[in-house]
């Protein structure tokens, strides 16, 4: 259901051992753990405000806002009321994540706060810093105010540090990974994932260690260093390989493919998608086989073989519009408008099929309010 995707993108970066999970088995995983049926209020008044918080808890990771919302209300107000203010932090903690699902900033900012001066009230550090982490996530994916996110971020990581929380602290490089990455600030982004690995190497966590490559090799190729790229990947995948990570293997495959692509070697990333591809498969991660199904088809593309290039981008887009990723089928649409209005060698292309696709590319561009790409394809339109 559409109502989990923001939940699972929350608890994958909350928790980074779940990323190599596909969005439907994550979604499985919430919806079995579904209880037959709330309790009712008599229940619900005789719950501890822990049981109560538990309880909220459940039913937002299941993605049940509207009834968690009253149930971790009384778990804040019984907290308070017994003076019990660690589960009254993290009832509030858990309502600010609920309006961070719904995309109400204001108001999940405002019970971030509520929980922070509490949790500073009392010194409870680990608390801060969970909080600080996600006020940062407020301000970097909800308002795309990166500043601010990253003060919080990097107060997070300080208080990390001090209490040797590595879980957290691991959050905390991967957020300023991402959000250097999201600025341009490259280097930064270099360093920070360099010192991630640093301290994985030291202590031995190899997988971590393959995540801080593969993130490397990602900001080298958005640099322009392709041998550079792929020397990370591969490292990355050596080490994914050997500790038996599959979706993480697929991961680094796709990686090299690519970089492989952007250096004008379509015949050297077919095999990596393909390799990708078939993992992806056999694990039923649908949303990557759409995604390499499209890069298969660019290569295809890359290589003038239309038939083949065309059949890829259909069966990528059929895929995309059947789990509703309206975003990435937009691009497909916009990919195949351009392919039909160019044309590849003696093949001229087809003008209506050109304007069709890319129509539809633009409206899906506006209803997913993506401006900057709707306006490009409206001038794509203009060169039909």
């Amino acid at each position: 259901p559409p109502e989990l995707k923001p939940l699972i993108a929350q608890l994958r970066a909350q928790h980074p051992k779940l990323k190599a999970a596909s969005d439907e088995q994550l979604m499985e995983l919430l919806q079995q753990a579904a209880p037959a049926a709330p309790p009712d209020d008599a229940a619900l008044d005789r719950m501890s405000a822990q049981e109560l918080d538990d309880l909220g808890e459940q039913l937002l990771q299941q993605g049940k806002g509207p009834q968690a919302e009253p149930v971790l209300l009384r778990a804040q107000a019984k907290a308070e009321q017994e003076g019990d203010h660690k589960n009254q932090i993290w009832a509030t903690i858990h309502l600010a994540q609920l309006w961070f699902q719904r995309r109400d900033s204001a108001e999940a900012h405002g019970f971030y706060q509520q929980a922070l001066a509490l949790a500073e009230r009392l010194n409870e550090k680990r608390l801060q810093g969970i909080i600080h982490s996600e006020i940062g996530q407020n301000y970097h994916r909800m308002l795309v105010q990166y500043p601010q996110a990253i003060a919080h971020y990097r107060k997070s990581m300080e208080i990390a540090k001090s209490l040797g929380d590595e879980e957290r602290l691991d959050i905390c490089y991967d957020s300023l990974g991402k959000i250097y990455r999201q600025q341009g600030d490259f280097d930064r982004a270099i360093a920070i994932y360099k010192e991630a690995n640093g301290l994985h190497v030291t202590f031995g966590r190899e997988e971590n260690a393959a995540n801080d490559y593969g993130n490397l090799g990602i900001v080298y190729q958005e640099q322009g260093h392709l041998e550079r790229a792929a020397r990370m990947h591969r490292k990355s995948l050596e080490i994914r390989e050997r500790l038996g990570l599959e979706a993480d293997v697929a991961n680094s495959y796709g990686n090299l493919g690519i970089v492989y692509q952007h250096q004008g070697e379509p015949d050297q990333a077919i095999p990596m998608y393909e390799k990708a591809l078939a993992i992806y498969e056999r694990i039923g991660d649908k949303p990557n086989v759409a995604q390499l199904d499209g890069n298969l088809a660019i290569c295809y593309e890359q290589k003038g073989d239309v038939a083949r290039a065309l059949a890829l981008y259909r069966k990528s887009l059929a895929t995309k519009e059947r789990l509703g990723d309206l975003p990435n089928a937009a691009m497909t649409y916009f990919n195949l408008g351009t392919l039909y209005r160019d044309g590849i060698g003696d093949w001229g292309g087809d003008a209506n099929e050109a304007r069709a696709n890319l129509e539809r590319a633009k409206a899906l561009y506006e209803q997913v309010g993506d401006a900057p790409n709707a306006q490009k394809t409206a001038r794509a339109l203009l060169q039909v």
